[in-house]
């Protein structure tokens, strides 16, 4: 856990850097979880394919276990996932199906990926693992980062996270709520449908769903005690400047939870007592290098604001 200290001294930030599990993302989490399952029911044997639809780290760390408990694993991607995601899946032996933007069936490219994900299980003999709708993903940050989290800040007031598959923060939030008075926050890209039915196109990978896609189950609204959006440009910028000025390399979404930190603590009234908020690091900014920390495509793309850069300088210490 690595704290953090904002210039407003009644709270203090604490970030659970989930980079360091072995595949690098809280995502190790869901596949290690998911697989455990599938194994116990006896529905995943030595030598078997896995199927997953994924935008990277969940098929980053199916890769890493299939290959070391002898499974066989193909990630269904489309053409949006970042590059260098996509290396490391086939670093680990993994193999890539794309599904592209060329969606004759109509809808949803996240739809299609997890449609074809089952098609291609059930065709082969192979097991889909359903991230989206498995209960096995929440239960098992239910069991593993909640504990953890109460552990390392027993006085938390606040955790914040990100919204994909919703499975982390639902299963992590859950937890926290059973044990402690915690207000939880869900946060999604700015164009994402998780809490409305409009949407647009955004650029983040990680969390977000887009609009008129078939939503996870796994998501579970009343856990969350607020729920708000952040731009491509305020989570890219916020990147680049922890990585440029603190040292810090993290990818969208913590880029996404850093700058709404500040924000959050900015709009609430000053406490007579010291705050602590959590924020879940999802994965390493090294994910990340071809498009947020690339000066051409940032410049291309009109992502670059100063702006954002020079109000978290104000903010944080």
């Amino acid at each position: 856990m690595l704290k953090l200290l904002p210039k407003r001294k009644d709270w203090e930030i604490y970030l659970k850097l989930e980079y360091f599990n072995p595949v690098g993302s809280l995502k190790d989490r869901t596949a290690l979880a998911l697989i455990n399952a599938a194994e116990k029911a006896g529905k995943l044997k030595k030598g078997m394919r896995i199927f997953e639809s994924s935008s990277g780290n969940t098929a980053k760390a199916l890769a890493m276990i299939a290959a070391a408990r002898g499974y066989r694993f193909t990630a269904i991607v489309d053409t949006h996932a970042p590059s260098d995601k996509l290396n490391a899946i086939r670093a680990y032996g993994g193999e890539l199906y794309f599904c592209n933007d060329e969606t004759e069936e109509g809808g949803h490219l996240v739809d299609i990926r997890r449609k074809k994900a089952k098609e291609l299980a059930e065709s082969t003999g192979g097991i889909n693992l359903d991230q989206y709708d498995n209960p096995e993903n929440p239960k098992g940050f239910y069991n593993t980062l909640g504990p953890e989290i109460l552990e390392q800040v027993p006085d938390i007031d606040v955790l914040m996270g990100t919204v994909g598959t919703g499975s982390s923060l639902s299963g992590t939030g859950r937890y926290l709520k059973e044990k402690a008075d915690v207000k939880i926050i869900a946060l999604e890209p700015k164009g994402s449908s998780h809490f409305s039915p409009h949407g647009h196109g955004y650029f983040i990978s990680g969390p977000g769903y887009p609009a008129g896609a078939v939503p996870p189950k796994n998501i579970d609204k009343r856990i969350f005690d607020h729920h708000d959006y952040v731009s491509d440009v305020e989570a890219f910028n916020t990147m680049r400047f922890f990585a440029r000025e603190r040292g810090l390399l993290v990818g969208d979404s913590s880029g996404m939870l850093l700058y709404y930190a500040m924000k959050y603590i900015r709009e609430t009234e000053k406490s007579d007592r010291i705050k602590k908020l959590v924020l879940i690091i999802g994965d390493s900014g090294s994910s990340y290098l071809s498009h947020a920390f690339n000066d051409t495509w940032m410049i291309e793309n009109e992502l670059l604001d100063e702006s954002v850069v020079n109000t978290l300088r104000e903010f944080y210490v």
